[in-house]
């Protein structure tokens, strides 16, 4: 029997090596019977808008006087927990069908989710992506940055951005709502929100949204917002017909 050399042993750690620090090997492919990516299953719609009640709290200048390359002085970045429209709509809320569509399993999209770090902040401040779909995330600073995921149900990592160009790779293989942060500059934080299916929207200035596409049947329908908490409401979606639910969030007391 021919013994392998220690090159032949050396590459093969190194392969296991890699993979076991999440690596860039691709996500698994959709179950057999899984609902191709952009296909239609209903013609149904969900709207709505997210308010915010009573006066929203300022927001804050993000102060990055200490990293010279990240001060903005004509243009300061501000705060983005909570973001409040001039008419009470609620920004960077996560929308997302919750149940009611049994037992169907949806492949993940080709196009990728796409987070840039860019004038010392994460842009988006929310990113939604589905189970297994590709997420990008860039470094477009001349600075260095990293990006850590704090998650319990999906493994975490902890990626070097050391460069202007550069990008990594990762996906999620279970739905929940992973935190995205930069440890060397502290303010910088982020979200990356999975989901399980594709109905899943972000609220835009106004704080509306749409989840298009659904058929017919009763549906719990979730909102999320990183600081004021969770809602959900219940609503009957007929064939081609377009039902409207909101949400209001208050302030959280002390």
């Amino acid at each position: 029997m021919t013994r392998p050399t220690p090159i032949t042993v050396c590459g093969v750690l190194l392969v296991l090596l890699v993979s076991a620090c999440g690596g860039p090997e691709g996500p698994p492919p959709p179950p057999a019977g899984a609902i191709p990516a952009g296909q239609s299953i209903g013609s149904g719609t969900v709207t709505g808008r997210v308010l915010f009640e009573g006066s929203p709290p300022p927001r804050k200048p993000i102060r990055m006087a200490g990293e010279t390359v990240c001060h903005h002085p004509d243009d300061p970045a501000m705060s983005e927990d909570i973001i409040v429209g001039p008419d009470g709509g609620l920004r960077n809320v996560f929308v997302q069908v919750s149940s009611g569509l049994g037992d169907r399993v949806f492949a993940a999209p080709s196009e990728p989710a796409v987070m840039d770090q860019q004038g010392c902040l994460f842009i988006p401040h929310l990113v939604p992506a589905q189970v297994n779909q590709i997420v990008v995330f860039k470094n477009s600073d001349p600075i260095a940055h990293n990006v850590r995921s704090v998650s319990t149900r999906n493994r975490p990592f902890n990626l070097s951005m050391s460069t202007q160009g550069r990008s990594v790779q990762r996906f999620f293989s279970e739905p929940e709502f992973v935190k995205i942060r930069c440890d060397i500059h502290a303010w910088m934080n982020a979200w990356v929100p999975v989901a399980a299916h594709p109905f899943f929207a972000v609220t835009a200035d106004d704080g509306g949204f749409a989840l298009p596409g659904l058929p017919a049947g009763e549906y719990t329908i979730e909102a999320w917002h990183e600081t004021l908490g969770q809602q959900s409401g219940t609503v009957v979606v007929a064939d081609g017909a377009r039902h409207e639910i909101n949400f209001t969030f208050a302030p959280r007391k002390n």
